[in-house]
């Protein structure tokens, strides 16, 4: 998948309707918006072309000559190459039992004509970024999955796979830390979801009763809408946090050189932490020239970055302080400068002097494995091509000052 969640003018959508003028005019609406658009005048032409054309999400009229909308949605879901794709349908017919019905064979949505195209647009829109939720949760899942099945299979010695095991052991806490975060908004898209469901069964007890007033269905549209308001926002505020993960964590399992603005990888990285800051007393802060650009291994840096905030959240502060942290960056002729500080504790001199060394640590015997530094040391030199030096002053802080070049090459990595 992209770096975008989705890229919507890429999207492909298959239009079935018997109407030229109605294809036509969702034509222009969707092809305006940068859509692939592709059409079908029948219910067995749509099946033939959507195999081919596997759109990201179909448009579907339900009175059409042949099988009609419903028999062609029910086919559709059958398939397994089309099964997922979402389909909306787009009809005159706006009595609540065909509604039902739209539902019921699977669809995600319906659309009464006449056409309002801002409505329909934002519909589009917004379950193509569903499903695009969808796909990319289970993109991560199966990343992870095939990851944590190559870092397995190094493990033939002990201590390669402690240290293997040291470099990524923030990751299994950014997982649980992203699921805990995520529960909010999609607990907030379930309710909206739930209570429009909710709304729909009211006014299709209204119909049978046959109580339905003009009011009852202007309000079921007025709640339509705020619901969708509010599915859209708390998905973005999902997508923004996963595709950050994504950004970090598929990085640092592919050790690959990639070309990035260091400014918004920087804000990814905090991005993937504020689920773990938001508890926390102490804060982080960013401060980056948005015009560097680097050519690097983008997911060592964040190991880097992330082991040294991580270092500062237990070792560098007492118990009731609130303390800060900073990352401040400047360019320098074809370096980067990045210096990372705090102002906790300290360190005293004989334990800075060691402080890189291979297993030292102040926490052994409570956790602590003594490799933190030493992998941050490790990746600078070997895989980033740059150095590091530590100060520190006791009770004023820490501060790490790290240089790496703003290029490197894979024959050189």
């Amino acid at each position: 998948m992209d770096d975008d969640l989705v890229s919507l003018n890429n999207c492909r959508i298959l239009i079935v309707d018997d109407k030229a003028e109605n294809l036509e005019l969702l034509t222009r609406f969707l092809e305006a918006e940068g859509y692939d658009v592709a059409f079908a005048t029948s219910g067995k032409e749509a099946i033939n072309i959507a195999t081919i054309f596997l759109p990201h999400l179909i448009l579907l009229d339900v009175m059409m000559p042949g099988i009609d909308g419903f028999e062609t949605c029910r086919r559709l879901k059958s398939l397994d190459r089309v099964k997922d794709v979402p389909v909306i349908f787009v009809t005159g017919k706006a009595e609540l039992s065909d509604i039902v019905e739209a539902f019921s064979v699977g669809a995600v949505d319906y659309v009464t004509k006449p056409i309002r195209q801002e409505e329909l647009l934002a519909r589009v829109s917004t379950h193509l970024q569903l499903q695009a939720l969808i796909n990319l949760r289970d993109e991560l899942i199966s990343t992870l999955r095939d990851k944590t099945l190559e870092l397995e299979k190094l493990s033939k010695l002990k201590e390669q796979q402690l240290e293997t095991s040291q470099q990524f052991s923030h990751i299994g806490e950014m997982v649980g830390e992203l699921t805990h975060e995520l529960g909010t908004p999609l607990s907030v898209i379930s309710t909206a979801i739930s209570h429009l469901d909710e709304k729909q069964k009211q006014l299709n007890q209204q119909v049978q009763q046959k109580t339905l007033a003009k009011s009852d269905l202007q309000g079921f549209i007025d709640n339509t809408a705020q619901s969708y308001d509010i599915v859209l926002s708390n998905l973005n505020n999902a997508m923004n946090l996963i595709n950050s993960f994504k950004h970090i964590v598929v990085g640092e399992f592919s050790g690959a050189i990639v070309q990035c603005n260091l400014a918004d990888y920087l804000h990814d990285i905090e991005r993937v932490l504020h689920p773990k800051l938001k508890r926390s007393p102490h804060s982080v802060t960013i401060n980056c020239p948005v015009t560097i650009q680097i050519t690097s291994d983008m997911g060592a840096l964040s190991q880097v970055l992330i082991n040294l905030i991580n270092n500062a959240l237990i070792h560098a502060f007492d118990d009731n302080s609130h303390g800060s942290i900073n990352i401040n960056v400047e360019q320098k002729e074809q370096e980067a400068i990045l210096k990372v500080s705090d102002d906790g504790q300290g360190i005293e001199g004989e334990k800075l002097s060691k402080i890189f060394e291979k297993y030292y640590s102040t926490r052994l015997g409570s956790g602590g494995s003594g490799l933190g530094l030493f992998i941050v040391k490790n990746l600078i030199e070997q895989h980033l091509q740059g150095g590091i030096k530590v100060t520190s002053q006791l009770g004023k802080g820490t501060e790490f000052y790290i240089t790496l070049p703003l290029y490197i090459s894979t024959k050189n990595k």
